[in-house]
């Protein structure tokens, strides 16, 4: 089940700190005005104060909804969600205030040792409650590293306002004529950055120019860690057969080892040692490079890439949207109090395509129905997104959404029981009236592993409980109970689900009870490689030194080797 909080556990406060990305949901209050879903990826921007108040630093992009939105109505939602560990999801539901670039408060939170290229704002948020949730269907992944190219191409930016004329506040290709030109208001028109602009203080950052750019992989990270561990060990395997050869005549050579006696263990060596010749590899063997492409430099005229906007999904874009693994879904009520909602989904196959325009998903049972009440109050909704592996992007899909709940025509219509998951409680079809994409280079790479099962065999059992009873009655512990129970408002008192819990269709639908579970590693995929890795190199080692010990002492027993050559 949810649970909620009026502060933020200390438990969880160590778990944030350990997360390397969040999300922020905010919502302008026109019905018509486009709900917004960001991912936050760059290391060190998330900052916890206390139980009750967080801020991030905002790095500059094409847009400036949530900075506009919080200053329009002061609602903003962080997410966090395990994609390593136990599964969990914790959403931190706050308050907003937007401290700009060159003001007291801004610099009093971050200073020239700390500050990103391209920052733009503190965002402090006053959290007024706190939410957990299961996270069972948000997939597994493994974490690789930062991408940089942000950072590069903002401090690149940001170094041309520091060559200027100090008299100029604005160099016309710098980071403030850039705020200038995409920040000053939000998509539907509401005021963005309002005194950075103008701000005198010189752009300083703490910006590696040297760091490490991180490498794009075309293949998985899985993959290119069997190849590696290949190229490990042989690597291991020739040191350990050049230490099996060369030690006892280095010991012989210090008078601690009789070179005779050694000869009897290791043969290749004849008495006299004046005599050897030991062959050294002519080429160093190096690590088995996986298919990589570095991050390439971006042309700096383009200072940092721009949103482009569509009236519809292009079709290189929905191949694109159906080779990933998971998407999230924003909405919002329209009481200035109400809860910003941000939801991952990434049980497979739930997303699909109808066409350039129309986009629907399988929406599984949870202990929540935000998304669901927000569409029924509005039909506002924003799906997002983005890449964890391969080449950067962020697609942020805008529509009017429709609720067809179980048991209907329209849902039967989509989702047959030879399709339905366990838990389906609706279809959500989207009528997408903007899609938009952006850089996405904030993003940090990972590596997709699975697809966690918890939520769809929990489900699985809750509709097996209904099943059994009789066709009167509601199983308590069943999944229409469970509807009931959980599902018929949403945290602001908005109606959910409406006719689901009462439908008379018997919930059929296809999962695989003897399928594999997902292993779950109490360890991180870092550590997992490195124990990995020295496995590896321990029993590359351990075969070469037996190979050179033992090989000619074979040979010389079946006389194609003399011992005292």
């Amino acid at each position: 089940m949810t649970k909620f909080y009026n502060e933020i556990p200390e438990n969880l406060i160590e778990w944030i700190k350990k997360q390397h990305m969040f999300w922020v949901a905010s919502a302008p209050m026109s019905a018509h005005g486009h709900v917004n879903v960001s991912p936050k990826g760059t290391a060190d921007s998330f900052h916890v104060m206390n139980s009750r108040r967080v801020w991030y630093q905002d790095l500059s992009g094409s847009g400036v909804e949530t900075i506009s939105h919080i200053r329009e109505n002061g609602r903003v939602t962080i997410l966090f969600n395990a994609f390593e560990g136990p599964p969990r999801i914790v959403r931190l539901f706050g308050t907003g205030t937007v401290y700009e670039y060159g003001t007291e408060e801004y610099e009093s939170l971050i200073s020239p040792e700390t500050r990103k290229p391209g920052s733009r704002a503190a965002i402090v948020i006053d959290v007024y409650q706190c939410q957990t949730s299961c996270g069972f269907a948000v997939p597994i992944y493994d974490f690789v590293t930062h991408r940089t190219q942000l950072l590069r191409m903002a401090d690149i930016v940001e170094s041309r306002d520091r060559a200027s004329d100090p008299e100029i506040h604005q160099k016309p290709d710098g980071i403030k004529a850039y705020w200038v030109r995409k920040n000053l208001r939000s998509i539907d028109g509401l005021p963005g950055l309002l005194t950075a602009p103008d701000s005198k203080v010189t752009p300083v950052n703490n910006f590696d120019r040297e760091g490490q750019r991180p490498k794009l992989q075309y293949s998985s990270s899985r993959e290119g860690s069997a190849q590696s561990n290949g190229a490990n060990l042989v690597i291991s395997f020739a040191l350990g057969a050049l230490v099996a050869t060369t030690l006892p005549y280095i010991l012989s050579a210090t008078g601690k080892f009789d070179i005779l006696t050694i000869s009897l263990f290791y043969p290749m060596y004849s008495t006299s040692h004046d005599t050897v010749e030991i062959d050294q590899p002519h080429d160093r063997i190096h690590d088995q490079e996986v298919i990589i492409r570095v991050l390439s430099n971006t042309d700096m005229t383009c200072i940092i890439p721009m949103a482009k906007y569509y009236d519809e999904i292009p079709e290189s874009l929905i191949e694109w949207v159906k080779k990933q693994h998971m998407f999230w879904v924003a909405s919002a009520p329209l009481g200035p109090g109400g809860h910003v909602n941000v939801s991952p989904k990434g049980t497979a196959d739930c997303f699909h395509v109808v066409n350039s325009q129309r986009v629907w998903y399988q929406d599984l049972s949870g202990s929540g129905v935000e998304t669901i009440s927000h569409i029924r109050e509005n039909g506002r909704i924003t799906i997002l997104f983005h890449s964890f592996e391969g080449p950067p992007r962020i697609l942020r899909l805008y529509g009017i959404g429709t609720v067809y709940e179980f048991g209907t025509q329209e849902y039967e219509s989509l989702i047959t029981p030879e399709t339905r998951k366990p838990g389906s409680r609706a279809a959500i079809v989207i009528d997408v009236y903007q899609c938009q994409t952006s850089c996405g280079y904030a993003v940090p790479i990972y590596d997709f592993v699975t697809h966690r099962t918890q939520l769809l065999r929990t489900f699985n059992m809750k509709e097996s409980c209904d099943h059994a009873a009789a066709s009167t009655e509601i199983s308590p512990k069943g999944l229409r109970a469970y509807w009931k129970l959980k599902n018929l408002s949403s945290v602001d008192g908005l109606p959910g689900l409406l006719t689901a819990p009462d439908s008379k269709a018997t919930c059929l639908s296809v999962f695989d009870k003897e399928g594999p579970r997902p292993k779950l590693s109490r360890l991180s995929s870092e550590d997992v490689d490195v124990l990995r890795t020295g496995a590896t190199l321990a029993v590359g080692f351990a075969i070469g030194a037996l190979v050179a010990t033992a090989l000619p002492r074979i040979l010389s027993v079946t006389g194609n080797f003399s011992i005292r050559a």
